[in-house]
């Protein structure tokens, strides 16, 4: 077994750190495979050493400038490190590379939520829901946005296309019960919590929610 295919079935079994030894070896034997600094960002942003991953997808990007993926593991990285700028110039490299990323424009998204736009975030979203339609998170987050933009009613329709194509996800549950709530249509809300909740009985914030109504 190769050192990066030993990495990648640690990756598997959730020892990033183990993981991370084994891309090490396979990128002493050759410097220039982007695939190896990339599973090794991969991991690192596992860990949640930030830093080190965008010094990893660095890397990647060095090898091949045209690599969306890389530029959009870039914008993770970044975000997570509260770098929102930044993070949305390396999701709008990868965009300009591949328009049809998704991931990259859900995650423009996200940064743009974080820096307060929501508008310029709606738009991202709604282009990620473009590409695909069947991204229960691009639609959750398109009801955040909506929210932001006191447009409740837009975000609660925005929640239930989340919900119909992933029942089983809590958050959308219970925002749209916490946007219910705001209606004063608490007895929906409190059945959209109690959803939340059944799927997820620790979601403590839904339980929050459902008491405050």
């Amino acid at each position: 077994m190769s050192w990066f295919n030993k990495g990648v079935a640690l990756d598997n079994l959730d020892r990033s750190d183990e993981a991370i030894k084994a891309y090490d070896k396979a990128i002493e034997i050759d410097p220039h495979d982007s695939d190896f600094w990339n599973n090794k960002g991969l991991s690192l942003a596992e860990l949640g050493n930030y830093n080190a991953a965008v010094i990893a997808f660095d890397k990647v990007l060095e090898i091949n400038p045209q690599d969306s993926q890389a530029w959009d593991n870039k914008g993770v990285a970044l975000n997570r490190l509260g770098k929102y700028d930044e993070a949305i110039t390396a999701y709008d490299k990868a965009i300009e590379i591949d328009p049809h990323n998704s991931l990259a424009w859900f995650n423009k998204g996200l940064s743009l939520v974080a820096l307060k736009q929501p508008e310029e975030a709606m738009a991202a979203f709604d282009k990620a829901i473009e590409i695909d339609p069947q991204s229960s998170l691009a639609w959750y987050n398109k009801g955040n946005a909506l929210y932001g933009l006191n447009k409740p009613d837009e975000a609660i329709k925005a929640y239930d296309k989340s919900i119909e194509i992933n029942p089983k996800y809590p958050m959308a549950w219970n925002n749209k019960g916490a946007v219910l709530d705001k209606l004063n249509k608490h007895e929906e809300a409190l059945k959209a919590f109690d959803k939340a909740i059944e799927i997820d009985p620790q979601n403590s914030l839904a339980w929050s929610n459902k008491r405050n109504v």
